[in-house]
């Protein structure tokens, strides 16, 4: 066993002997610091091995890992980084103790090292919910440990979409508003950067102007997220183009399958019918968000509103309806039903209904001549 040992020893010695003769002496001198983590003498001898050996890229990468990623100075490993991809990125180098193309290293370390800064924001982002009074520190950290992801690793969009959420809980609306576009610009195809950054803007005070391509290209890339096509519904609604909102709805509606967000798309569809005037659009859908959710007042309310609108329609001869008492009649009388079924189940709010079916009966007896 002991003649085996020494055998093993002699070889490794070897091994190492032939690796560091292929060195300089500079390099030699900073590596053997390395092995004895004598970091401030590898950390003096590295660059004077840079300045022998500038073609080597072996040495940016060991002095970017073993002396910048230990210190935190991330900026400065990744220049080094990029100096050994601009080097040779299919080179195989040896970094602590495993042999890879440069490319490979750099890839699997800037992975490595953003993945740990991002990490490490979020946990401090969690501990907010523990303790809100000291969100404002927390916050902070955490702004700070994603800026050090940006810096390791900056075509990462989904690090700009959460740094902008942190700045906009810390009240930079600016910086929220800047982060999130920059997300959107490192990825351009993706849905998330394109989504957060819409609903950043409008949280900031943008404008519809700013906010709308950012919606419509989320939409695009993910036609079946019911959430962007209701979010970009209203902001088409916002802006008073109804028919393209309606559209959208529509679309939103289609690509659902949750009873209740299906429930609200359609009491929002309601809602746009009714300002269109539109109380045949309006009652199909105010119906069809009732049915998903019964316990929707206020679509049931909807849909008395849409028998109303019917009744002053014929009522008064207008927008294609022919004019016709009876018929106007006929629609105010369903008007008060559907809000008296729905006053006995809401209790609370009485006397509201109350009020409501003082002007329907007022106009029923107008359109009975009475």
């Amino acid at each position: 066993m002991l003649k085996t040992e020494k055998k093993f020893l002699s070889i490794i010695t070897v091994l190492v002997m032939i690796i560091f003769s292929c060195s300089s002496q500079e390099y030699t001198t900073a590596k053997l610091a390395i092995q004895q983590q004598d970091f401030p003498k590898a950390a003096e001898w590295l660059p004077k091995a840079m300045a022998v050996e500038p073609d080597n890229p072996e040495i940016p990468v060991v002095m970017a890992v073993e002396i910048h990623a230990k210190n935190g100075h991330w900026v400065k490993m990744v220049e080094l980084f990029d100096l050994a991809m601009d080097l040779n990125p299919e080179k195989t180098i040896e970094v602590r103790g495993t042999f890879l193309p440069v490319k490979e290293v750099v890839n699997n370390y800037k992975e490595h090292y953003w993945a740990n800064q991002f990490n490490e924001g979020v946990e401090q982002f969690k501990k907010i919910e523990k303790d809100a009074e000291n969100k404002k520190i927390f916050l902070e950290k955490s702004i700070e440990h994603f800026q050090n992801a940006v810096a390791i690793k900056p075509s990462d969009a989904s690090t700009y979409s959460t740094l902008a959420k942190c700045y906009f809980d810390l009240g930079d609306k600016e910086a929220a508003k800047d982060a999130a576009l920059t997300a959107v610009i490192k990825n351009p195809e993706s849905f998330d950067a394109n989504f957060a950054a819409g609903q950043i803007i409008a949280r900031v005070g943008g404008t519809a102007e700013e906010i709308l391509p950012l919606y419509e290209k989320a939409t695009v890339i993910n036609p079946s997220n019911s959430k962007a096509l209701r979010e970009l519904a209203s902001l088409y609604y916002d802006m008073g183009n109804k028919e393209k909102s309606i559209q959208v709805f529509e679309n939103a509606i289609a690509n659902e399958e949750d009873g209740i967000v299906k429930a609200d798309l359609f009491f929002n569809l309601g809602v746009i019918h009714t300002q269109m005037q539109n109380y045949e659009g309006a009652e199909k859908a105010f119906e069809e968000a009732h049915f998903l959710n019964e316990e929707d007042f206020e679509a049931a309310l909807g849909i008395a509103g849409s028998y109303e609108g019917l009744g002053d329609k014929y009522l008064n001869g207008e927008d294609g309806f022919e004019k016709d008492s009876n018929e106007a009649s006929r629609w105010y009388r369903k008007a008060e039903k559907k809000i008296k079924s729905v006053m006995m189940v809401d209790i609370d709010n009485t006397a509201k209904y109350k009020k409501q079916l003082e002007l329907l009966r007022y106009k029923r007896d107008v359109a009975d001549g009475g």
